[in-house]
């Protein structure tokens, strides 16, 4: 990273003492932080104009430690020539201005386009590029803190009128219930562009990484909408950072291990500030969770002491409400990471051995006869219960004989303390993984009255230890640099590894996937399962095909490679090595595809290099050899000729030159 000047340190310190403040100070008011009087999003004055998310949230933040009335801001110069100064010793909050002035290709780092020609671009391409920008830091005061409220009070007035809190604009119940209908159009967009955001009723708001779904207790079990938004929007945001959207650090798994605590307390500061900054945007006040609270001192510490972390949270902040902003406009949120492993996660969730049980339930649920199922968890002292319909708490909707609180109510009776309920499919559809079910009773039953009746029950124990078998992250059939078909598996947890299969089975996958069969992922299963099977008793018979097998090669002489499409299609590979920029190579469809499935992506590309330039590498390690020959020989001669000269000499002379020469080297 570029070392800041001591104006960007100053800025940056400005910043942490703002949030830090903010933060420390939530924690005797109830948990709000920001925009407690509920002012308008800060804009520019007079011509209104927005600006970035993490520049808002300081103008803000600035705004509220003053005691301003609005969040409108103005230049130094600008409020002199409007003839309405800053006044004696104010002191402004910094503004990170960002000018973007070139572009250049992410795929081909040479190609920098001027910022006229990449707007000039269609979408698609645009996707190619990134930015290239110098940061400026300006300084902004609010107008509270200029003379316009001295020397034009109606136009101050009129200002407050428009962009002051909550007083000033007459904000009240009245317009917060109008608000409502904004804020569920809002939380639509979200379901139907990034993620399902659904309601439920065990009273805990919680992101399940796993279905990537939200889950919202009803409004009313809140105590103010206000809450019910924010706890709404804490969730979209944690929702950005999975691992198929942005893939944040607190929010993803690494090798099969959890994220660092660490990281999960950073991601929960990054949840408030971003939902922090979204209730700003509606003009509502912001408060910390109650869990969040309990981290004020220890994100306080970290603030201050890693002097890195605010750029981080910068980042993170504006690219988690980018996405949000892309879901709200109706774009679908489909980045390349989602994209690479989207077919992958539809086939895991086709594999049979992890669904026996959730396809089984969802037989059983009838409308007619008025059966649901019930997965007890007595232990947990929880049950979900699957309706033929009707599971939403937030529509009434229920079936006649199948009422919610009535069913809720038996199951507390009997002592369970947590219900949540589910559709056998859906937008509340019910598909736990097969291990779920462990230690868990599952019953047919038909609600009688205020009383549950028992007609059946379903053993889930086959599945379940089935489900304990190994499973596949990716399965897929890929080519050799020889053109032969192999079979790539990557088990859970587990590093990847390619098969040949025989010709037998290769045959059977071809012509199921020819014919388009609607068994193809279950003959890929099934052929994965043999495999992994006969690898784990005999792993000679597993091929690497993501390194390249010359062993003499010195990978530390590639220092970078890129490998891109061209405009016509072409594939290359463009490296450098021994820092010398090298002539783009042809890069097959066969190695094309490979680097997609690579798990670690950049050093495949290093052994693509060292595959597709190993007569340069190999070229010039020969050269190396030779000189070293050379020098060798030249070396030996020299010594001889030596030894001939003292061979000629008095005793005496050639002791002295021993001396001498063991003197030079001590």
């Amino acid at each position: 990273m570029k070392e800041k000047s001591q104006f960007e340190k100053n800025a940056a310190d400005k910043q942490v003492e703002l949030l830090s403040e903010a933060l420390s100070g939530a924690v005797g008011a109830g948990g709000h932080w920001l925009n407690a009087t509920g002012k308008g999003y800060p804009k520019f004055y007079p011509a209104g104009v927005s600006v970035s998310p993490f520049n808002a949230l300081f103008m803000a933040l600035h705004s509220d430690k003053n005691g301003c009335k609005s969040n409108l801001f103005t230049l130094y110069s600008e409020a002199k020539a409007r003839g309405a100064s800053v006044r004696e010793h104010e002191k402004g909050v910094p503004f990170l201005f960002y000018n973007w002035n070139k572009y250049v290709n992410k795929n081909n780092p040479n190609e920098v386009i001027s910022r006229n020609d990449y707007q000039q671009l269609p979408p698609e391409e645009k996707s190619q590029y990134k930015g290239v920008h110098n940061r400026e830091i300006r300084t902004l005061f609010n107008i509270d803190q200029t003379l316009l409220p001295h020397v034009d009070k109606k136009e101050y007035d009129a200002a407050l009128e428009k962009h002051g809190n909550s007083v000033e604009q007459g904000f009240g119940e009245k317009e917060l219930r109008e608000l409502r209908p904004q804020f569920n159009a809002f939380v639509q967009s979200i379901t139907g562009n990034m993620v399902p955001v659904r309601t439920d009723g065990s009273g805990v708001a919680h992101y399940d990484t796993q279905k990537d779904a939200i889950y919202i207790p009803r409004q009313k079990d809140f105590a103010h909408y206000t809450d019910y938004a924010q706890e709404t929007l804490r969730q979209i945001v944690s929702a950005t950072g999975h691992q198929q959207r942005l893939a944040r650090e607190g929010m993803v798994m690494k090798n099969g291990v959890p994220p660092t605590e660490d990281a999960v307390k950073q991601e929960q500061l990054i949840a408030e500030i971003a939902s922090g900054i979204k209730m700003l945007e509606m003009g509502l006040p912001a408060r910390l969770s109650d869990e969040s609270i309990k981290l004020v001192d220890y994100w306080d510490r970290e603030l201050k002491e890693n002097p890195c972390l605010i750029d981080a949270i910068e980042s993170d902040v504006n690219n988690a409400l980018e996405v949000i902003r892309k879901a709200e406009r109706g774009e679908k949120i489909e980045y390349a990471t989602y994209r690479n492993h989207r077919q992958t996660e539809q086939m895991k969730e086709q594999m049979p051995k992890h669904f026996f049980v959730a396809d089984e339930i969802k037989k059983h649920p009838d409308k007619e006869n008025k059966t649901i199922v019930l997965v007890i968890d007595k232990q947990g002292k929880s049950a979900d219960v699957i309706l033929p319909a009707g599971a939403s708490l937030e529509v009434n909707n229920e079936i006649k004989g199948m009422s919610k609180q009535r069913i809720q109510s038996a199951l507390e009776k009997s002592g369970i303390e947590t219900v949540r309920f589910y559709n056998p499919d859906g937008a509340l559809g019910y598909r736990p993984d097969d291990r779920y079910f462990a230690e868990k009773q599952i019953e047919v039953a038909r609600l009688k009255n205020w009383a549950l009746e028992t007609l059946s029950t379903i053993d889930a124990h086959p599945a379940v230890k089935q489900a304990d078998k190994p499973g596949f992250e990716q399965i897929q059939m890929v080519q050799d640099d020889k053109n032969r078909w192999a079979l790539f598996i990557k088990p859970e947890g587990k590093a990847g590894y390619s098969v040949y299969p025989d010709k037998d089975d290769l045959n059977r996958f071809f012509t199921t996937l020819k014919q388009s069969l609607d068994n193809i992922d279950k003959v890929r299963g099934e052929l994965a399962r043999k495999y992994y099977t006969l690898a784990e008793s005999k792993p000679d018979l597993k091929v690497d095909l993501f390194h390249t097998a010359d062993e003499r090669i010195d990978l530390n002489r590639i220092q970078r490679v890129a490998v891109f499409k061209t405009k016509n299609g072409a594939i290359l590979c463009a490296p450098i090595i021994d820092n010398q920029r090298l002539q783009p190579r042809s890069v097959t469809p066969q190695q094309w595809q490979r680097m997609w499935i690579a798990e670690d992506r950049n050093s495949f590309k290093q052994h693509l290099a060292a595959t597709l330039f190993a007569d340069v590498l190999n070229k010039s390690r020969a050269q190396e050899q030779t000189t070293a020959e050379k020098q060798e020989q030249e070396l030996e001669t020299k010594n001889k000729q030596n030894e001939e000269i003292k061979s000629d000499q008095p005793k005496e002379n050639v002791e002295e030159e021993e001396e001498v020469s063991k003197g030079m080297h001590r």
